[in-house]
């Protein structure tokens, strides 16, 4: 059984949706392992809130791509799921959350108790732990690191993890736990440059040979900010950009630029809770998945499978969904791959998968458009609407829960 949160439960495309969910890394390490019975909170199509789509190509635009959401296909399941990856979950939330007034908690838990207890009562042999990501993940999707509201305080994190870490040890099953990936190099950061670009090309505006700096919340952005997808609605309207080049003149809100400052201290963050789960886990004998280098790797080189070149740029490389923060389907098979290394390397048996099959996740224009700019090529920045950007915060609320 699992215990994590959106990267756990097969969330991508903005939404928790069957067709995904049954390329979560749990259920592809339950397959390799040839387990019967493993159970998910399957919900129908178009998903829970309802998934994303590219809807046009020229524009690219991302949008939700049906006014309805589907509905939870197993609620009447007599027992706990297999997989209780719940989305926007922390770490505390796994020790002490039951319900949450209709959202994912209650979709997952279905009143039978926290996360923890329902996977522990499973009594499972194995115990894959991936936690933590909510802790840090809502100071990149709201442009805010703020103590304690888009950041968990260390000590809280440390205390909670270390508890559940207990917990999982003491029930005698086998487990394997992975850190924090680096928020702040998933797509949906990483897309838009600081600099004023032709909507058209894509390519960077230049006057007198120089680029022109995007206008943020107290005046030219530096070189070093970044610029989140919640932006790209904002710069059709032109705020961010200057007058003289056809912009309102306004600046683009705190919200959706991170300025150095702000990445470093998410860095710092993320560092630290590595450096916690490091030593929580090794003082627990429980092996770590390093995701937090793997995903770096990924952002780095990208993979070669198939003849194509895979890469983290957003909608032309292939691992990451829509929503630019969570994987697509052959990007979670890459991760679990991962994970079945690590349990191999600790006794394990599990094959690893072939990635043959996912590469259908990469439609025939967005392969050609990867090769022919080597997969690295940013998309531009009209693809992210504002109705995408409220489903994305609306299933992943702030650390202090408001």
């Amino acid at each position: 059984m699992a215990l994590g949160d959106s990267l756990t439960a097969g969330y991508s495309n903005g939404s928790l949706v069957e067709t995904h969910q049954r390329s979560s890394y749990p259920a592809l390490l339950a397959r390799q392992a040839a387990v019967t019975g493993f159970e998910q909170p399957l919900v129908s199509d178009p998903g829970i809130p309802t998934e994303l789509g590219l809807l046009s190509l020229i524009p690219p635009v991302v949008a939700p791509k049906a006014a309805t959401q589907g509905a939870p296909l197993r609620l009447t399941l007599s027992r706990p799921y297999n997989n209780l990856g719940v989305p926007g979950a922390t770490v505390t939330d796994l020790l002490t959350r039951v319900t949450d007034a209709g959202g994912f908690h209650d979709l997952v838990l279905r009143g039978g108790g926290t996360a923890l207890a329902q996977g522990l009562s499973l009594k499972p042999t194995v115990l894959t732990l991936w936690t933590g990501n909510n802790d840090i993940l809502g100071a990149a999707l709201r442009g805010q690191a703020i103590e304690g509201v888009t950041m968990t305080p260390l000590a809280s994190f440390r205390a909670a993890f270390q508890s559940v870490v207990n917990a999982v040890k003491a029930s005698g099953a086998f487990v394997v736990a992975a850190n924090v990936p680096e928020v702040t190099s998933i797509p949906y950061v990483t897309t838009i440059a600081p600099v004023v670009v032709n909507p058209t090309t894509g390519v960077p505006v230049r006057v007198n040979g120089q680029t022109v700096p995007l206008l943020g919340p107290s005046g030219p952005l530096p070189a070093s900010a970044l610029v989140t997808l919640a932006a790209a609605p904002l710069l059709l309207r032109g705020q961010g950009i200057p007058t003289s080049l056809g912009g309102t003149g306004v600046g683009l809100p705190d919200e959706v630029v991170l300025g150095p400052g702000e990445q470093a201290s998410i860095h710092a963050r993320v560092a630290e809770f590595n450096q916690a789960i490091a030593e929580i886990c090794q003082g627990a004998g429980i092996p770590v998945f390093d995701v937090n280098a793997f995903f770096a790797d990924l952002a780095a080189h990208g993979r070669m499978i198939g003849g194509i070149t895979l890469t983290s740029a957003f909608l032309t490389g292939g691992l990451f969904g829509y929503d630019g923060v969570h994987p697509s389907d052959i990007g979670y098979a890459l991760v679990a791959n991962e994970w079945i290394r690590v349990i191999d390397s600790h006794g394990g048996q599990l094959p690893v998968i072939d990635l043959g099959p996912y590469l259908g996740v990469v439609s025939s224009a967005e392969a050609r458009a990867a090769q022919a700019g080597g997969g690295r090529g940013p998309a531009p920045w009209t693809a992210f609407t504002a109705e995408a950007y409220q489903a994305l915060l609306a299933a992943f609320p702030r650390v202090d829960g408001r």
